[in-house]
């Protein structure tokens, strides 16, 4: 049936509800118009919906990064309130082999997000990882922290718990090179992720207006 003024002018004094009969009528009758709408609503929500997604990814990437700049750098630090001379000063490696599982778990979780998280710089910094880590894959296996094919962190907690100040000094520690470029690595990580997260929420924001000013162009009572 095909809706005429009259009918809507009709509903309009049934209802009390003011309306601008010319656009509504036009909308209702214009199908291709209407479905033409519809897809481009759906459009800007699916496009927005990755968006989301994303910016997401980058926030708990930034977050990941950070804990892993600082758990490297703890353990790189040398000196009298390093984690070495303090475990030499209790004679125990408890809180030591903690910041190397802390730094294990860091590294994984980074990893992974960047491994999921579309983008060139997220692919080149997942493999500067773990050719960080391979580079250096036989001293961590001497303190008990393997490496998988992708790259991810195991530790053999007894093998850790068993190792001695020094020669865990000597892989984690300012000597070697190892946890230096974790951090510097973490670092840019961290950048990246920030300025991806920032763009996202310009760029989406930015769509979110554009998609509602399209909807009052089309509201129902015209």
């Amino acid at each position: 049936m095909r809706i005429t003024t009259q009918m809507l002018n009709e509903k309009a004094r049934q209802t009390g509800l003011p309306i601008n009969s010319s656009s509504l009528l036009s909308h209702l009758n214009n199908t291709a118009s209407n479905d033409h709408l519809v897809k481009a609503l759906n459009k800007g929500r699916d496009v927005a919906a990755a968006g989301t997604s994303r910016k997401s990814n980058y926030d708990k990437l930034e977050k990941s990064a950070e804990q892993l700049q600082k758990r490297a750098d703890s353990l790189a630090a040398k000196g009298e309130n390093s984690v070495y001379e303090k475990a030499r000063e209790s004679k125990s490696t408890e809180e030591l082999c903690k910041e190397a599982q802390a730094l294990a778990q860091e590294y994984n979780n980074a990893l992974k997000i960047l491994q999921t998280t579309p983008g060139s710089l997220n692919d080149y910094y997942a493999q500067m990882l773990r050719e960080t880590a391979g580079g250096h894959s036989e001293a961590l296996a001497s303190i008990g922290i393997s490496l998988s094919k992708d790259g991810k962190m195991t530790v053999d907690s007894e093998k850790l718990k068993a190792a001695d100040v020094d020669t865990l000094e000597k892989v984690l520690g300012s000597s070697g090179d190892f946890t230096s470029r974790i951090s510097f690595l973490a670092g840019r990580v961290s950048d990246n992720a920030r300025a991806g997260a920032e763009s996202l929420t310009s760029q989406y924001g930015s769509n979110g207006n554009l998609l509602a000013a399209m909807g009052g162009r089309y509201s129902f009572w015209g």
